[in-house]
């Protein structure tokens, strides 16, 4: 295993599947100590994978829309790793459905979970980077956080939008108040071969696998004509996790094969 994180604590929430497990694997091959976190039995599975290819993981069930929760998972972070080094907020829903169809309770759900839980993930490793005067903040926004999307995706696309909005207010917010050593930056992934990417999701057409609506609608969008594999995108995190990226902050990456452009 390389070790370019060698005695660092990450926590990863969303680690129980799709890109979020991706993630906190990644971390964890580069040395880091990694807290996966998520709401799904299904994050000891993560752990337990990591552990068997010789890294160091602890799973910890929560749920990102109670403050409480994450309060309790930046205590077991530096409980288990002595600190908390990267946050990587990658929990999320995706909750399709039309502005004016959707039920107002599903709506203010993805905006709950996927700002709101980005929020609260924030808030509680706050207190210790910035007692640590350090740390690396990477949210996980889309690049439907760049464009209006296309249809049954305006809750997603809102939230998104408002984590680019929270990555930078708050990458400028720490740097005002003294502590550029905490950079907060934001990776927007386009359409990426795990979880959500692979799911059904609704259409005008009906229910339709993530692979063929990016095949029959999107493909040609995209400069290199192919979906982003879930490895690329914690190989940037980890980018914005190392020594190399000081300098970076208040960011949104795209990550999607140039989709988006900027």
């Amino acid at each position: 295993m390389a070790a370019r994180l060698g005695g660092k604590t990450v926590v990863v929430t969303g680690a129980g599947g799709g890109i979020g497990r991706v993630i906190a694997r990644t971390f964890a091959e580069e040395g880091a100590t990694v807290v996966a976190h998520d709401l799904a039995d299904a994050v000891a599975k993560t752990a337990d994978e990591i552990g068997r290819g010789g890294g160091r993981a602890l799973a910890v069930r929560g749920d990102v829309t109670r403050s409480g929760d994450m309060a309790a998972l930046a205590a077991r972070a530096v409980e288990a790793g002595g600190s908390l080094d990267v946050l990587v907020t990658a929990a999320g829903v995706d909750g399709a459905g039309l502005l004016a169809e959707q039920d107002e309770a599903d709506w203010l759900r993805v905006i709950d979970v996927n700002l709101g839980g980005t929020y609260r993930a924030i808030r509680a490793a706050l207190p210790r980077m910035r007692a640590q005067r350090a740390g690396r903040i990477v949210t996980i926004s889309s690049i439907l956080g760049r464009i209006g999307g296309y249809g049954f995706v305006t809750a997603y696309a809102a939230s998104k939008h408002g984590v680019i909005g929270l990555t930078r207010a708050l990458a400028a917010e720490l740097g005002s108040q003294g502590y550029p050593g905490i950079t907060v930056n934001a990776i927007c992934p386009g359409y990426v071969r795990a979880g959500m990417g692979l799911r059904a999701q609704s259409t005008k057409a009906g229910p339709m696998a993530g692979t063929e609506i990016f095949d029959r609608y999107y493909k040609r969008l995209v400069a290199q004509r192919r979906m982003i594999e879930p490895e690329e995108i914690g190989r940037t995190a980890v980018f914005l996790s190392l020594p190399e990226s000081a300098g970076i902050t208040g960011q949104a990456i795209n990550v999607d094969g140039g989709f988006v452009m900027s």
